[in-house]
């Protein structure tokens, strides 16, 4: 028997033509524009579809439908994993969402969740900046790290660490796992996102002051900033 499929989805209004947003998502050359270092798309139903993203992250599977101008589904080669990709001209542009189903969703730890999340935020961000404004927003994308995993802090503010990779900045600095990160130099942190995009704002190299709250102390911490472990 099949396990019911959990989703996630994100979602982003972009202000261009419905065929160019179209042309964006699904023509390999325009995918590589605003996405993708390299597409292979082959997009008709069971055609498939290979994409580099950079950063050491690829995906390929196979197109199982096809709704020219409104939709198509991406399935991973194993058939656990799907996206949905939908299309739909509303008053300011263009709604575009793209929604990922898989059995094993609702057994993904909250912090992997928010990081799919964000990246998928990060490409749609993207993918409106292109097409509105010609700007490619990718160099500055995944930077900065100090070698943490963590999780927005749903009872309070702040970003709560859930581990400290052996001899990375943060471990040198002193942050240990249930420290609750709520500044960047004195810029608040409100959660997951909050935290990675300031962080990455940062220069490799320098020096920034982590507030961070530790069974209800607060402290100052200063932690080097890393360059990120993979490069684009």
């Amino acid at each position: 028997m099949n396990k019911i499929k959990d989703s996630i989805k994100r979602e982003i209004v972009v202000n261009a033509p419905l065929k160019q947003v179209w042309n964006a998502l699904t023509k390999p050359e325009h995918l590589n524009r605003w996405y993708t270092k390299n597409a292979e798309i082959e997009f008709r139903i069971g055609g498939k579809g290979y994409m580099n993203h950079g950063w050491g992250a690829t995906s390929e599977g196979v197109f199982t439908e096809i709704d020219t101008m409104k939709r198509f589904v991406l399935q991973s080669l194993d058939g656990d994993f799907t996206t949905i990709t939908s299309l739909e001209k509303v008053e300011n542009g263009i709604h575009v969402s793209i929604e990922y189903q898989a059995s094993f969703i609702g057994e993904m730890n909250q912090s992997t969740k928010e990081n799919m999340l964000f990246g998928t935020s990060q490409f749609l961000g993207n993918l409106k900046s292109v097409y509105e404004t010609g700007t490619d927003n990718r160099p500055k994308f995944w930077k900065a790290w100090i070698g943490i995993t963590h999780t927005t802090n749903e009872e309070n503010r702040g970003t709560r660490v859930l581990q400290v990779k052996e001899g990375s900045v943060a471990a040198t600095a002193g942050i240990k796992p249930e420290d609750i990160i709520v500044g960047i130099d004195k810029e608040e942190i409100v959660g997951y996102k909050s935290f990675e995009r300031t962080l990455n704002e940062k220069t490799v190299n320098d020096t920034v002051t982590l507030t961070i709250v530790r069974q209800s102390e607060k402290l100052l911490v200063n932690c080097l900033v890393d360059a990120y472990p993979v490069s684009y």
